[in-house]
Protein backbone atom coordinates (compact mmCIF):
# COMPACT_ATOMS: atom_id res chain seq x y z
CA UNK A 1 0.00 0.00 0.00
CA UNK A 2 2.88 2.31 0.49
CA UNK A 3 3.79 1.72 -3.00
CA UNK A 4 0.68 3.18 -4.17
CA UNK A 5 0.80 6.30 -2.04
CA UNK A 6 4.10 7.23 -2.85
CA UNK A 7 2.81 6.58 -6.53
CA UNK A 8 0.16 9.06 -5.85
CA UNK A 9 2.50 11.66 -4.06
CA UNK A 10 4.56 11.70 -7.61
CA UNK A 11 1.55 12.04 -9.72
CA UNK A 12 1.11 15.38 -6.84
CA UNK A 13 -1.37 17.85 -8.30
CA UNK A 14 -2.06 15.65 -11.14
CA UNK A 15 -3.73 13.25 -8.36
CA UNK A 16 -4.87 16.05 -6.42
CA UNK A 17 -6.71 16.85 -9.44
CA UNK A 18 -8.34 14.16 -10.48
CA UNK A 19 -9.68 13.68 -6.72
CA UNK A 20 -11.30 16.84 -7.23
CA UNK A 21 -12.98 16.19 -10.35
CA UNK A 22 -13.77 12.78 -8.84
CA UNK A 23 -15.79 13.98 -5.82
CA UNK A 24 -17.26 17.18 -7.65
CA UNK A 25 -18.74 14.71 -10.22
CA UNK A 26 -20.63 12.77 -7.62
CA UNK A 27 -22.52 15.68 -6.44
CA UNK A 28 -26.47 15.35 -6.83
CA UNK A 29 -29.74 17.55 -5.83
CA UNK A 30 -30.53 13.79 -4.04
CA UNK A 31 -29.87 14.08 0.12
CA UNK A 32 -29.97 10.54 -0.02
CA UNK A 33 -27.34 9.74 -2.60
CA UNK A 34 -25.31 12.16 -1.32
CA UNK A 35 -24.88 10.42 2.31
CA UNK A 36 -23.83 7.14 0.23
CA UNK A 37 -21.53 8.54 -1.96
CA UNK A 38 -20.34 10.29 0.73
CA UNK A 39 -19.79 6.87 2.80
CA UNK A 40 -18.51 5.25 -0.27
CA UNK A 41 -15.81 7.45 -0.56
CA UNK A 42 -14.74 7.68 2.80
CA UNK A 43 -14.56 3.88 2.16
CA UNK A 44 -12.78 3.93 -1.16
CA UNK A 45 -10.37 1.29 -1.66
CA UNK A 46 -6.37 1.52 -3.12
CA UNK A 47 -8.04 3.51 -6.49
CA UNK A 48 -6.00 1.36 -8.37
CA UNK A 49 -7.59 1.94 -11.37
CA UNK A 50 -7.87 5.43 -11.62
CA UNK A 51 -3.95 5.32 -10.44
CA UNK A 52 -3.08 3.35 -13.87
CA UNK A 53 -5.06 5.67 -15.99
CA UNK A 54 -3.22 8.38 -15.10
CA UNK A 55 0.38 6.45 -14.92
CA UNK A 56 -0.57 5.14 -18.49
CA UNK A 57 -1.31 8.67 -19.66
CA UNK A 58 1.51 9.85 -18.32
CA UNK A 59 4.06 6.94 -20.13
CA UNK A 60 2.07 7.22 -23.28
CA UNK A 61 2.22 11.50 -23.52
CA UNK A 62 0.84 13.74 -20.61
CA UNK A 63 -2.07 13.89 -18.29
CA UNK A 64 -5.02 15.93 -20.06
CA UNK A 65 -8.12 17.15 -18.27
CA UNK A 66 -9.79 14.24 -20.32
CA UNK A 67 -7.94 12.18 -18.37
CA UNK A 68 -9.06 12.96 -15.01
CA UNK A 69 -12.37 12.43 -16.19
CA UNK A 70 -11.66 8.72 -17.80
CA UNK A 71 -9.88 7.90 -14.27
CA UNK A 72 -13.20 9.08 -12.54
CA UNK A 73 -15.03 6.98 -15.18
CA UNK A 74 -13.20 4.18 -14.57
CA UNK A 75 -13.57 4.32 -10.59
CA UNK A 76 -17.19 4.47 -11.06
CA UNK A 77 -17.79 2.13 -13.56
CA UNK A 78 -15.70 -0.46 -10.38
CA UNK A 79 -17.98 1.00 -7.62
CA UNK A 80 -20.77 0.51 -9.40
CA UNK A 81 -19.77 -3.08 -9.83
CA UNK A 82 -18.86 -3.82 -6.32
CA UNK A 83 -22.38 -2.27 -5.42
CA UNK A 84 -23.96 -5.26 -7.81
CA UNK A 85 -22.00 -7.74 -6.58
CA UNK A 86 -22.45 -7.03 -3.00
CA UNK A 87 -26.24 -7.58 -3.55
CA UNK A 88 -25.79 -10.62 -5.65
CA UNK A 89 -23.37 -11.79 -3.15
CA UNK A 90 -25.49 -11.09 -0.35
CA UNK A 91 -22.75 -9.25 1.31
CA UNK A 92 -22.53 -7.29 4.39
CA UNK A 93 -19.52 -6.77 4.38
CA UNK A 94 -16.35 -5.04 2.33
CA UNK A 95 -13.21 -3.68 3.36
CA UNK A 96 -14.11 -4.74 6.70
CA UNK A 97 -16.73 -2.11 6.49
CA UNK A 98 -20.65 -2.44 6.55
CA UNK A 99 -21.43 -2.52 2.85
CA UNK A 100 -24.56 -0.15 1.33
CA UNK A 101 -26.66 -3.21 0.80
CA UNK A 102 -25.93 -3.67 4.48
CA UNK A 103 -26.73 -0.36 5.60
CA UNK A 104 -29.66 1.25 3.25
CA UNK A 105 -30.77 -2.34 1.85
CA UNK A 106 -30.12 -4.07 -1.43
CA UNK A 107 -32.74 -1.17 -3.49
CA UNK A 108 -30.06 1.61 -2.22
CA UNK A 109 -27.40 -0.95 -3.13
CA UNK A 110 -28.65 -1.45 -6.68
CA UNK A 111 -30.11 2.05 -7.96
CA UNK A 112 -26.67 3.93 -6.35
CA UNK A 113 -24.79 0.58 -8.70
CA UNK A 114 -27.31 2.21 -11.52
CA UNK A 115 -26.23 5.63 -10.92
CA UNK A 116 -22.62 5.59 -11.07
CA UNK A 117 -22.70 3.59 -14.06
CA UNK A 118 -24.76 6.16 -15.68
CA UNK A 119 -23.19 8.99 -14.84
CA UNK A 120 -19.67 7.70 -15.99
CA UNK A 121 -21.40 7.75 -19.23
CA UNK A 122 -22.73 11.10 -18.97
CA UNK A 123 -19.22 12.32 -18.33
CA UNK A 124 -17.56 10.43 -21.11
CA UNK A 125 -20.49 12.08 -23.50
CA UNK A 126 -20.33 15.47 -21.73
CA UNK A 127 -16.90 15.82 -22.28
CA UNK A 128 -17.15 15.23 -26.11
CA UNK A 129 -15.18 11.91 -25.45
CA UNK A 130 -17.20 9.49 -27.66
CA UNK A 131 -13.57 7.40 -28.63
CA UNK A 132 -13.61 6.09 -25.49
CA UNK A 133 -17.65 4.67 -25.83
CA UNK A 134 -15.94 1.87 -27.14
CA UNK A 135 -13.85 0.58 -24.57
CA UNK A 136 -16.18 1.50 -21.67
CA UNK A 137 -19.19 0.08 -23.90
CA UNK A 138 -17.40 -2.95 -24.12
CA UNK A 139 -16.54 -3.51 -20.64
CA UNK A 140 -19.65 -3.27 -19.30
CA UNK A 141 -20.91 -6.27 -21.61
CA UNK A 142 -17.55 -8.31 -20.49
CA UNK A 143 -18.46 -7.61 -16.54
CA UNK A 144 -22.30 -8.29 -16.79
CA UNK A 145 -21.05 -11.87 -19.12
CA UNK A 146 -18.14 -12.40 -16.62
CA UNK A 147 -20.68 -12.39 -13.78
CA UNK A 148 -23.27 -15.15 -15.22
CA UNK A 149 -20.42 -17.17 -17.15
CA UNK A 150 -19.44 -17.79 -13.20
CA UNK A 151 -23.01 -18.24 -12.19
CA UNK A 152 -23.47 -21.01 -14.81
CA UNK A 153 -20.54 -22.31 -13.43
CA UNK A 154 -20.86 -22.06 -9.93
CA UNK A 155 -24.28 -24.08 -10.75
CA UNK A 156 -22.36 -27.24 -12.59
CA UNK A 157 -19.35 -26.97 -10.84
CA UNK A 158 -17.60 -28.34 -14.03
CA UNK A 159 -15.15 -24.86 -14.46
CA UNK A 160 -11.79 -25.63 -16.22
CA UNK A 161 -8.86 -23.32 -16.72
CA UNK A 162 -9.73 -22.23 -19.81
CA UNK A 163 -13.53 -21.33 -18.30
CA UNK A 164 -11.87 -19.47 -15.32
CA UNK A 165 -9.53 -17.32 -17.44
CA UNK A 166 -12.38 -16.46 -19.67
CA UNK A 167 -14.38 -15.74 -16.29
CA UNK A 168 -11.80 -12.97 -14.60
CA UNK A 169 -11.18 -11.77 -18.39
CA UNK A 170 -14.25 -10.63 -18.43
CA UNK A 171 -14.93 -9.69 -14.52
CA UNK A 172 -11.94 -7.73 -14.07
CA UNK A 173 -9.25 -7.99 -16.68
CA UNK A 174 -11.32 -6.64 -19.24
CA UNK A 175 -11.78 -3.07 -16.47
CA UNK A 176 -8.08 -2.53 -15.98
CA UNK A 177 -7.69 -2.88 -19.70
CA UNK A 178 -10.06 -0.20 -19.93
CA UNK A 179 -8.52 1.69 -17.91
CA UNK A 180 -5.12 1.40 -19.04
CA UNK A 181 -6.22 2.07 -22.64
CA UNK A 182 -8.35 5.09 -21.72
CA UNK A 183 -5.50 6.97 -20.24
CA UNK A 184 -2.93 6.13 -23.51
CA UNK A 185 -6.29 7.62 -25.40
CA UNK A 186 -6.70 10.77 -23.39
CA UNK A 187 -2.94 11.11 -23.10
CA UNK A 188 -2.37 11.66 -26.69
CA UNK A 189 -0.68 8.13 -27.17
CA UNK A 190 -0.45 6.58 -30.75
CA UNK A 191 -2.22 3.44 -31.85
CA UNK A 192 0.55 1.15 -30.72
CA UNK A 193 0.35 2.91 -27.19
CA UNK A 194 -3.51 2.44 -27.12
CA UNK A 195 -3.08 -1.55 -27.93
CA UNK A 196 -0.05 -1.64 -25.59
CA UNK A 197 -1.49 0.09 -22.31
CA UNK A 198 -5.07 -2.57 -22.89
CA UNK A 199 -2.81 -5.76 -23.13
CA UNK A 200 -0.04 -4.56 -20.15
CA UNK A 201 -3.59 -3.48 -18.22
CA UNK A 202 -5.42 -7.22 -19.32
CA UNK A 203 -2.52 -8.76 -17.79
CA UNK A 204 -2.50 -6.88 -14.36
CA UNK A 205 -6.10 -7.64 -14.18
CA UNK A 206 -5.43 -11.38 -14.40
CA UNK A 207 -3.09 -11.50 -12.23
CA UNK A 208 -4.59 -9.06 -9.72
CA UNK A 209 -7.95 -11.56 -9.96
CA UNK A 210 -5.83 -14.76 -9.22
CA UNK A 211 -3.61 -13.04 -6.03
CA UNK A 212 -7.65 -12.91 -4.84
CA UNK A 213 -8.65 -16.22 -5.37
CA UNK A 214 -5.24 -17.70 -3.75
CA UNK A 215 -6.56 -15.24 -0.65
CA UNK A 216 -9.18 -17.15 -0.25
CA UNK A 217 -7.85 -20.49 0.53
CA UNK A 218 -5.87 -18.98 3.17
CA UNK A 219 -6.91 -19.27 6.95
CA UNK A 220 -5.93 -15.51 7.91
CA UNK A 221 -8.31 -12.91 6.50
CA UNK A 222 -5.94 -10.15 4.99
CA UNK A 223 -8.05 -8.45 2.51
CA UNK A 224 -11.24 -7.53 4.41
CA UNK A 225 -13.44 -10.05 3.43
CA UNK A 226 -14.09 -13.68 4.94
CA UNK A 227 -12.00 -16.66 3.79
CA UNK A 228 -13.29 -19.49 1.74
CA UNK A 229 -16.31 -17.41 0.69
CA UNK A 230 -15.68 -18.29 -3.21
CA UNK A 231 -15.96 -21.96 -1.97
CA UNK A 232 -19.17 -21.18 -0.07
CA UNK A 233 -20.39 -19.61 -3.36
CA UNK A 234 -19.07 -23.14 -4.99
CA UNK A 235 -16.51 -20.82 -7.15
CA UNK A 236 -13.95 -22.79 -8.38
CA UNK A 237 -11.05 -20.95 -9.07
CA UNK A 238 -6.98 -21.29 -9.91
CA UNK A 239 -5.91 -22.83 -7.04
CA UNK A 240 -7.98 -25.64 -6.67
CA UNK A 241 -8.01 -26.26 -10.43
CA UNK A 242 -4.42 -26.12 -10.10
CA UNK A 243 -4.56 -28.88 -7.42
CA UNK A 244 -6.77 -30.88 -9.25
CA UNK A 245 -4.67 -31.69 -12.58
CA UNK A 246 -2.44 -34.01 -11.35
CA UNK A 247 -5.76 -36.21 -8.89
CA UNK A 248 -7.30 -39.19 -10.73
CA UNK A 249 -11.16 -39.04 -11.37
CA UNK A 250 -12.01 -40.84 -7.97
CA UNK A 251 -10.71 -38.00 -5.86
CA UNK A 252 -11.82 -35.04 -7.97
CA UNK A 253 -15.09 -36.85 -7.67
CA UNK A 254 -14.26 -36.59 -3.92
CA UNK A 255 -13.16 -32.96 -3.89
CA UNK A 256 -16.09 -31.96 -5.91
CA UNK A 257 -18.70 -33.49 -3.80
CA UNK A 258 -16.59 -31.26 -0.69
CA UNK A 259 -17.10 -28.44 -2.57
CA UNK A 260 -21.30 -28.87 -2.94
CA UNK A 261 -21.06 -29.31 0.50
CA UNK A 262 -18.82 -26.37 1.65
CA UNK A 263 -21.98 -24.03 1.25
CA UNK A 264 -23.26 -25.15 4.55
CA UNK A 265 -20.38 -27.41 6.03
CA UNK A 266 -17.10 -25.16 7.27
CA UNK A 267 -15.18 -28.41 7.38
CA UNK A 268 -15.87 -29.59 3.94
CA UNK A 269 -14.69 -26.06 2.82
CA UNK A 270 -11.23 -26.65 5.16
CA UNK A 271 -11.18 -30.11 3.56
CA UNK A 272 -11.09 -28.34 0.33
CA UNK A 273 -8.37 -25.45 1.61
CA UNK A 274 -6.21 -28.58 2.96
CA UNK A 275 -6.45 -30.58 -0.48
CA UNK A 276 -5.52 -27.18 -2.65
CA UNK A 277 -2.46 -26.79 -0.23
CA UNK A 278 -1.37 -30.28 -0.09
CA UNK A 279 -1.06 -30.23 -3.65
CA UNK A 280 0.45 -27.16 -4.58
CA UNK A 281 -2.29 -25.60 -5.91
CA UNK A 282 -1.20 -22.10 -4.86
CA UNK A 283 2.01 -22.14 -5.81
CA UNK A 284 1.17 -23.20 -9.04
CA UNK A 285 -1.56 -20.42 -9.26
CA UNK A 286 0.98 -17.81 -7.94
CA UNK A 287 3.53 -19.05 -10.95
CA UNK A 288 1.17 -18.65 -13.32
CA UNK A 289 0.07 -14.97 -11.88
CA UNK A 290 3.49 -14.01 -12.06
CA UNK A 291 3.56 -15.03 -15.59
CA UNK A 292 1.17 -12.31 -16.24
CA UNK A 293 2.84 -9.62 -14.15
CA UNK A 294 5.85 -10.12 -16.45
CA UNK A 295 4.07 -10.00 -19.88
CA UNK A 296 3.01 -6.37 -18.70
CA UNK A 297 6.67 -5.97 -17.50
CA UNK A 298 7.68 -6.89 -20.46
CA UNK A 299 5.38 -3.92 -22.29
CA UNK A 300 6.17 -1.35 -19.79
CA UNK A 301 10.38 -1.69 -20.28
CA UNK A 302 9.72 -1.32 -23.98
CA UNK A 303 9.01 2.59 -23.21
CA UNK A 304 12.02 5.21 -22.68
CA UNK A 305 13.37 5.10 -19.18
CA UNK A 306 11.70 7.49 -16.88
CA UNK A 307 10.12 7.62 -13.35
CA UNK A 308 6.50 6.79 -14.96
CA UNK A 309 7.89 3.51 -16.43
CA UNK A 310 9.59 2.18 -12.87
CA UNK A 311 6.42 3.01 -11.02
CA UNK A 312 4.55 1.11 -13.59
CA UNK A 313 6.98 -1.74 -12.86
CA UNK A 314 6.46 -1.59 -9.06
CA UNK A 315 2.93 -1.79 -8.80
CA UNK A 316 2.90 -4.71 -11.42
CA UNK A 317 5.38 -6.44 -9.08
CA UNK A 318 3.66 -5.21 -5.44
CA UNK A 319 0.31 -6.96 -7.18
CA UNK A 320 2.06 -10.31 -7.64
CA UNK A 321 2.82 -10.26 -4.04
CA UNK A 322 0.39 -7.76 -2.63
CA UNK A 323 -0.96 -9.23 0.66
CA UNK A 324 -4.59 -7.04 0.90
Amino acid sequence: MDLLLAAKGFLGNNWTEFECFYRSALRSDISLLNTINDYLLQHSGKQLRPLLTLMAAELCGKITNSTYMAATATEMVHTASLLHDDVVDNANLRRGAPTVKALWKSQAAVLTGDYWLSRAFQLVVQHGEHRLLPTFTACLVNLSEGELYQLSKAQALDTTQEDYYAIIGKKTASLMASCMEAGAITGGGNDTDVSSMNKAGYALGLAFQIRDDIFDFRKTNLFGKPTGIDLREQKITLPLICALKNVDGNKRKEVINEVKKAAKNIGSANRVRSFVKRQGGIEAAQSLLQEHINEAITIFLSYPETQTRQYLINIAQFLAGREE
